[in-house]
């Protein structure tokens, strides 16, 4: 009776082997991470589309939102592409009414994401608890009012 028992050849033969497959595979799967990371880090060459034109901008033309409760003058902008804000004493409370606006109604403006229109609010017959809301949910952008070429 030994002391050790005896080997089994092939279980070691087995695991020699293994050993350089196991190498190569994650060899080519590092190869391939390494590859894909510098074609992300390359920027894409510049240039424009076959057929490419300048992109013209949106004419929107500003509703009329005038004596409307102001929760239904700013629904109404809001469906119309339009961003708002409250100015003066009154605050935008929803039953308050909208005395004033600018642009006016009708002006056609460029659609530079949500054009803000300013309102001017008077007191409704509500109680006003809670903060007003004087400004629309989402960014609004600048009024770019749209200038017709002269004739000559």
């Amino acid at each position: 009776m030994g002391l050790f028992a005896p080997s089994d050849s092939r279980g070691v033969s087995r695991r020699i082997l293994t050993l350089p497959r196991v190498t190569a595979v994650a060899a080519a799967v590092l190869l391939v991470s390494a590859t894909i990371s510098l074609a992300a880090d390359k920027p894409a060459a510049p240039g424009k589309p076959a057929g490419h034109q300048a992109a013209k901008r949106q004419v929107m033309t500003v509703p009329d939102v005038r004596h409307q409760m102001f929760v239904f003058a700013s629904g109404s902008l809001e469906d119309n592409g339009f961003g708002w804000k409250v100015r003066g004493s009154v605050g935008g409370f929803p039953a308050n009414l909208v005395v004033s606006q600018k642009p006016a109604p009708g002006t056609h403006v460029l659609d530079t994401g949500a054009p803000t229109i300013t309102l001017w609010l008077a007191r409704g017959n509500s109680p006003q608890i809670g903060l007003p809301q004087n400004r629309s949910p989402y960014g609004a952008s600048l009024i770019r009012r749209v200038r017709h070429a002269k004739k000559g």
